[in-house]
């Protein structure tokens, strides 16, 4: 599925639907009105089999997430502190399918505030998603490495399940693929756990790589590995991650979204200032009609 994917005439006429009936609330929105661009309906339509209700109360749920959570006004300075040590980031390049690849290194773990570092992971979510978005292809793919995962840098299971409702509930459609490198027999516990509440399509989007000889061709099939470190069967010597270098492109990127958000506030504020311009000159005309009925009404019976 691509932004450019080709809709039938019922789908289209689903997704006018579904934009009508969440306008009134995000037409009061800019941070709304960013979000819902037209692949959005698409996304949600797909996520619960084009059935309109359905649709519409996931949508409904998501844009009060959003209206309270607010991930729009989440910046790199709030988060940055999570971010040393590159365990969960946006990665350089694509994968083969064109997706923006979102990598984590669990054995990268440096925090135990979990508010914290959910916040971090629906920043990044957010990052992937504008992306995958301005690419055409409107999903990511998440790239798992878990060389070193221990009981110590596993992630609490409070965030594993918090990761999985928000990404099911509040980014349907989103993921690709995910692609779980050297997984351990410790992650199968976790795995164990969560697999209960992932839907089925999914778990179809989940696959292992282990290791063994068929690792590399595993990996080639889906990245180049030219641009992916040695560590995972690529030609890159070193880390690829620079935090210094990915907090110049995250500032660049809450720029964008701040920019955007301010474009179209002033585009609502210039409709709101039309509108009551249209009111007080219709009033003022209702104004002149009246007068003029009376001091005819006044003429008539003198």
């Amino acid at each position: 599925m691509t932004l450019s994917d080709v809709l039938t005439d019922h789908e289209k006429d689903l997704v006018e639907q579904l934009k009508r009936e969440v306008a009134p609330i995000v037409e009061r929105h800019p941070c709304l009105q960013a979000f819902c661009i037209p692949h959005t309906y698409v996304r949600y339509l797909r996520a619960r089999q084009w059935h309109l209700h359905k649709a519409l109360k996931m949508l409904k749920a998501t844009l009060e997430w959003r209206l309270e959570y607010k991930p729009h006004l989440i910046k790199w300075d709030e988060v940055k502190d999570e971010g040393t040590t590159g365990k969960q980031y946006v990665y350089h390049c694509v994968d083969k399918a064109g997706r923006p690849t979102v990598l984590m290194r669990p054995r990268n773990q440096n925090t135990k505030e979990t508010d914290r570092q959910i916040r971090h992971l629906i920043y990044t979510l957010e990052v992937a998603s504008r992306q995958a978005d301005r690419l055409g292809v409107g999903k990511f793919t998440w790239l798992l490495d878990f060389e070193g995962y221990t009981m110590a840098n596993a992630p609490p299971l409070k965030v594993s399940m918090h990761c999985n409702s928000v990404l099911a509930n509040h980014y349907p459609e989103r993921l690709g693929l995910a692609v779980c490198f050297h997984s351990p027999y410790l992650f199968s516990l976790t795995w164990k756990a969560v697999q209960p509440f992932i839907d089925p399509v999914t778990k179809q989007k989940i696959v292992f790589v282990d290791k063994g000889a068929k690792e590399k061709a595993e990996m080639d099939a889906r990245f180049d590995l030219t641009q992916m470190e040695q560590c995972m069967g690529g030609a890159l010597p070193n880390y690829a991650y620079d935090h210094d270098k990915y907090g110049s492109r995250m500032h660049e990127y809450d720029k964008e979204v701040a920019a955007e958000l301010e474009k179209l506030g002033g585009r609502m504020c210039a409709a709101a200032h039309a509108a009551d311009h249209h009111e007080q000159h219709e009033h003022a005309i209702q104004g002149i009609a009246e007068a003029t009925e009376k001091l005819s009404v006044t003429v008539t019976a003198t």
